[in-house]
């Protein structure tokens, strides 16, 4: 769909999250969706920290859908994040380096001020289209 807003002139600004500890939060897991964000021409990638975060409530759903899809990781979150509500991976430096990387190379806005000011652009320098016209 991306690719397919670029080829209709429609910039997309993609939003990179959650990045879940132990499952997806591998080198080669984010530069796969990074290189893909390249070949379809995104404008920006919104990043706020690799992880995920967890308010009350969520946190009791998350954790079973772990113990459904990844039996014993639940017992790892605990052991590591507790009830934060913050959940970094453990290879978040790492893998921000990569991000930050990636999109510099490219071009890419990374910065999520940067992305949200170019999103308030979009109504003045773009007419509205129906979601038909695609």
């Amino acid at each position: 769909m991306l690719e397919k807003m670029r080829k209709k002139g429609i910039p997309t600004i993609v939003w990179l999250t959650p990045i879940l500890p132990f499952i997806n939060d591998s080198e080669d897991n984010i530069t796969a969706i990074l290189n893909e964000c390249v070949r379809v021409g995104v404008k920006g990638i919104i990043d706020f920290g690799m992880g995920l975060t967890l308010r009350e409530g969520d946190r009791e759903y998350y954790y079973a859908a772990l113990d459904k899809f990844f039996p014993g990781m639940k017992e790892r979150y605990i052991k590591r994040y507790g009830n934060a509500y913050e959940l970094p991976s453990p290879n978040a430096k790492e893998l921000m380096g990569i991000f930050q990387r990636i999109c510099k190379d490219n071009g890419i806005l990374s910065n999520p001020d940067e992305c949200f000011s170019f999103m308030q652009e979009l109504p003045d320098k773009y007419p509205q289209m129906s979601i038909f016209d695609l």
